[in-house]
């Protein structure tokens, strides 16, 4: 099809070149095979036309072909020299320093190719058009070239196609660079990922996990794709997978952000304890998009935690049995004792009064229960004491939950290893203890 067709055809041709070059830019092509798309178009609906697009450095200084399929090798190599972006460097460069277009309509005789006019005239290239390929912020993306073998200027069938040809040159180029700033974006992101000293992973809406950090892979051993989808599972503890399975079903029926503490297999066989938290990340619609975790190693903590608990049950059984001891004491001496007591001798001023084993031995308990059980608020984690704080001041779990960003199925759980920690048996005796050690101002 000629330049020279009506141009109800030309606008039908420009229309399908325009889907097909943006079909290539939507599937990721590279730059240079869609730009090469756009030249090898532009040339089938002008007759006898050369076509190219010129790509800007990122210092705004040079020119560089990137599609030219149809221009002489000889003159693609004796322009180079001629492609800085200033005046007087042919069409090309003049047009981009000028950002405005630059019609030559004879390389043989034009002033702004004094310079070089030998390469054009000696590679049949007499008529070069070139204009400016401008970016959003007005910056140089490169420009889009059309030469002829004879000298003449462009027709306004021309200029259509030369306006087509730049408006998809500008679309294809500022993807490229927004692909490649998003990349490099990812990219600094994943490395501050990686530095992360905690395991992190995403996951889509439905909780297939689709990323692990380095962190994740050196610990277990495997490889990303070893570990995607549900497959991380395998590397939870037989004891602890149907627990960990479950809960992690029930977070994503609930939406909300959770934790739990779970055992995962190293690398060398060992199983570590691990704190793992859930955040969802919603659309504007309220959707969720992506879940989010971190699991950070809480193996340390939770043997000395299980030291302290045994040393505590140890120091209460202990504690019980003397207390037995101390009451079958005093039972045996008040017996063999009382005749003695009911004769003895009353301290002058204090009528009535008896000697005060019983209170002191009273005394003795009360302070020792109270010891053991500032050893169990010791024991606390911190999220333990926050939960134990809010739900003696009246908080219920789903008001507790908000406040601490957890769902109101972990707020329970605490509470109830919170209790048993305690040694406490409901709600009111939970406060008591609260009150008496001044968790709590609560009467």
């Amino acid at each position: 099809m000629t330049v020279g067709t009506a141009g109800s055809v030309i606008h039908s041709a420009l229309l399908e070149s325009q889907r097909r070059v943006l079909e290539r830019i939507a599937s990721g092509a590279p730059l240079a095979e869609s730009l090469e798309t756009l030249v090898r178009l532009v040339e089938r609906h002008a007759e006898g036309m050369r076509c190219a697009v010129l790509l800007a450095d990122s210092a705004q200084e040079r020119l560089m072909f990137i599609a030219a399929p149809s221009i002489p090798d000889d003159y693609l190599t004796g322009i180079e020299p001629f492609l800085r972006i200033a005046p007087d460097m042919g069409s090309c460069g003049t047009a981009a320093f000028l950002r405005k277009p630059v019609y030559t309509e004879d390389t043989g005789n034009d002033a702004l190719w004094k310079g070089c006019r030998d390469i054009a005239v000696r590679n049949g290239l007499r008529a070069i058009w070139s204009t400016p390929v401008l970016g959003d912020d007005n910056a140089v993306l490169g420009t889009f070239a059309m030469y002829y073998g004879e000298p003449r200027l462009p027709s306004p069938e021309h200029i259509q196609l030369i306006d087509m040809a730049v408006q998809m040159a500008r679309v294809a180029i500022e993807a490229k660079r927004g692909q490649d700033a998003l990349r490099r974006s990812e990219d600094r992101l994943r490395l501050v990922i990686d530095m992360i000293p905690a395991i992190v992973w995403s996951a889509l809406p439905d909780g297939t996990v689709d990323f692990f950090n380095d962190r994740w892979l050196q610990y277990t051993g495997l490889a990303l794709e070893e570990a995607v989808g549900w497959n991380w599972t395998a590397s939870v503890h037989p004891d602890d997978a149907a627990r960990v399975t479950d809960y992690w079903r029930a977070v994503l029926g609930v939406g909300e952000s959770a934790e739990i503490e779970e055992r995962l297999r190293r690398a060398d066989g060992e199983y570590r304890w691990f704190l793992c938290r859930h955040v969802p990340v919603r659309d504007p619609s309220g959707n969720i998009v992506r879940w989010f975790g971190v699991c950070t190693d809480i193996h340390d903590r939770r043997q000395a935690e299980d030291t302290l608990r045994r040393s505590q049950t140890l120091f209460l059984t202990e504690a019980q049995r003397i207390s037995r001891l101390l009451g079958t004491a005093d039972s045996t001496h008040s017996a063999d004792h009382a005749e003695d007591e009911d004769n003895a001798p009353r301290v002058p001023g204090r009528t009535g009064e008896k000697p005060s084993t019983g209170a002191a031995r009273r005394t003795i308990l009360a302070d020792r229960r109270l010891l053991i059980e500032r050893q169990a608020i010791d024991s606390l984690t911190s999220s333990e004491r926050a939960i134990f704080r809010l739900i003696t001041e009246g908080k219920a779990n789903a008001a507790a939950g908000e406040l601490l960003n957890l769902s109101p199925r972990t707020v329970e759980t605490y509470r109830a290893r919170l209790m048993q920690k305690l040694q406490v048996d409901d709600l009111a005796a939970l406060v008591k203890f609260a009150i008496r050690h001044g968790i709590t101002s609560l009467e």
